[in-house]
């Protein structure tokens, strides 16, 4: 299975664009939050595009919520309300192609639902890894989920991966904790393409 990771796309349309046009080459799509953008006006006209274009798609999707993607109430309604049959968004969890995905939330979230999903679509990576880090000036600054970061330690799940985004220009990539493989594509907002993953899930 051919899986396509990507996240923080800010309501920037020509990145939309181009994961439409790649959905021959991929098996499912997971966007790891902040599809709209907070400093654009009129947020309500970019929900509607964005579910239009989720809904058109005609792929499986897996999708969590960002910061950005909550309104003034801190809340991310409008994914779970989507109600179409190929998305699978906060809160839930859809076993596809023999794989169970699970989709954490920004905030809300009860981490002891996902503890049997084999991957897991986040926004905010877990503490103490280099996709969790970036560069500010000298030092290395940590964004990371640390509730994320004790569940891991603790077992409460073992995904194979935790895709994730939220810290735009990690120190790495790719990184692993307590035997999970992390991944966060990053972002680029000024390009047409956005930062992506492509993970090839093998079968045993």
């Amino acid at each position: 299975m051919i899986i396509l990771v990507a996240g923080d796309l800010h309501f920037n349309k020509p990145q939309f664009r181009w994961l439409e046009e790649q959905k021959d080459n991929y098996d499912c799509l997971c966007l790891t939050g902040d599809l709209i953008s907070q400093q654009s006006a009129d947020l309500s006209k970019q929900v509607v595009w964005v579910s239009d274009w989720m809904r058109g798609l005609d792929k499986q999707i897996f999708v969590c919520s960002g910061n950005h993607d909550c309104d003034d109430l801190a809340e991310s309604d409008w994914l779970i309300n989507l109600n179409f049959s190929k998305i699978c968004a906060d809160n839930q969890t859809k076993r596809f192609g023999g794989i169970k995905f699970g989709c954490i939330p920004y905030l809300g979230s009860d981490l002891s639902n996902f503890t049997d999903c084999e991957i897991l679509v986040t926004h905010v990576p877990p503490f103490k890894t280099k996709t969790s880090q970036s560069v500010v000036g000298r030092a290395k600054k940590d964004w990371g989920d640390k509730n994320l970061y004790d569940a891991l330690k603790k077992h409460l799940f073992r995904p194979r991966y935790l895709l994730c985004g939220h810290v735009e220009d990690p120190v790495a990539i790719r990184d692993c904790l307590f035997g999970v493989e992390i991944v966060n594509s990053g972002a680029q907002h000024h390009s047409a393409i956005p930062n992506h993953e492509i993970i090839k899930w093998m079968y045993h």
